[in-house]
């Protein structure tokens, strides 16, 4: 399994939130700031992005746009008009039963906007946002548009379905749009901050990222790192140190701790266990490592997350009937 993909399978999309908005006239809809990924996917017409702290943009149709932990948002025709807060929706009934017609019928083209919002794990959320850039648009003749317009269309017929295996289907379907976003972002940016997707881009250090994934157990020294890479010890460690915004022992740590922090959360391993699995031989030695890093030990972070999973649960089943059943799609 490459690291993207390990990744990205720590990092547990779920929640999702469709919705779809019938625009005609003057009209500007804000939305609220959101932690997760909000997308949106311009059916017919056209619209005007505002994100706080970037340019306007222009969205035409079949653009997709893809946010990363967006603050306050608009979407509008570029007209004044005075804004409409437009919450999220969550229907299993898919988008035909929860359309919301903003501005005045039949005043002129209609613009039809399909998209949501998901959020992630509370283990690895923070795996995210080295990946994407804030602000993700394919325009609609590029390649990554027509696949993601098939994803979006796959959403849409499960959100839709009662069919078996529906969860398990949505969160794959996810993790699919996120794949091609993190793709085109990356080609878009030219890889150009430090992180995971430069290291894998750059020939020198991508070997060894690849070996570290692959035996995350192994007690690997910078030598022998470098010895992969097919370089000295001192070039492969400036080098790496440049592309990846990590130290090589810096960076085998943190993705040890993402590892134990998914585990811990999953709450099916004893701790040894979970321990030798990242590469630590005794259970004090992980102890101390996680304690240092994450800021409290592994029994304390298990016990916070289980408990955060029973409030949640006890949340869910607060609700009335009608947004129970649709609470996590």
């Amino acid at each position: 399994m490459d690291p993207l993909t390990q990744t990205l399978a720590l990092l547990h999309p779920k929640g999702l939130a469709w919705k779809l908005a019938e625009c005609a006239g003057d009209w500007e809809i804000r939305f609220p700031a959101n932690g997760g990924v909000v997308f949106c996917l311009v059916a017919t017409g056209g619209c005007r992005l505002q994100v706080p702290g970037h340019d306007e943009r222009r969205l035409g149709e079949g653009d997709f746009l893809l946010l990363t932990g967006p603050p306050n948002w608009t979407l509008s025709d570029g007209k004044p008009a005075a804004p409409i807060d437009l919450p999220p929706s969550v229907s299993r009934s898919g988008p035909d039963g929860i359309v919301r017609r903003i501005g005045a019928a039949g005043a002129g083209p209609v613009t039809r906007l399909l998209g949501g919002h998901f959020s992630f794990g509370d283990a690895n959320a923070d795996l995210l946002r080295p990946l994407l850039p804030s602000v993700v648009q394919v325009h609609s003749p590029e390649a990554t548009a027509g696949r993601l317009h098939a994803v979006l269309d796959l959403i849409g017929d499960e959100v839709a379905s009662e069919r078996a295996g529906r969860t398990l289907m949505l969160d794959r379907l996810l993790e699919i749009m996120l794949v091609e976003a993190i793709r085109h972002g990356a080609i878009a940016s030219d890889v150009s901050d430090a992180g995971l997707l430069a290291g894998l881009a750059d020939p020198q250090v991508a070997p060894a990222l690849r070996a570290m994934h692959a035996d995350v157990r192994r007690a690997w020294t910078v030598a022998q790192l470098a010895g992969v890479a097919g370089s000295s010890r001192s070039v492969f460690a400036e080098r790496f140190r440049s592309v990846v915004g990590l130290a090589p022992i810096d960076y085998l740590l943190q993705w040890r701790m993402a590892l134990a922090k998914d585990a811990l959360r999953a709450g099916r391993a004893r701790l040894s266990e979970i321990a030798f699995a990242c590469g630590y031989q005794s259970t004090s030695a992980f102890s101390t490592a996680f304690s240092r890093i994450v800021g409290r030990p592994p029994a304390r972070y298990a016990a916070d997350m289980a408990a955060q999973r029973s409030s949640r649960a006890g949340s869910d089943c607060g609700m009335p009937a009608s947004s129970r059943s649709s609470a996590k799609v």
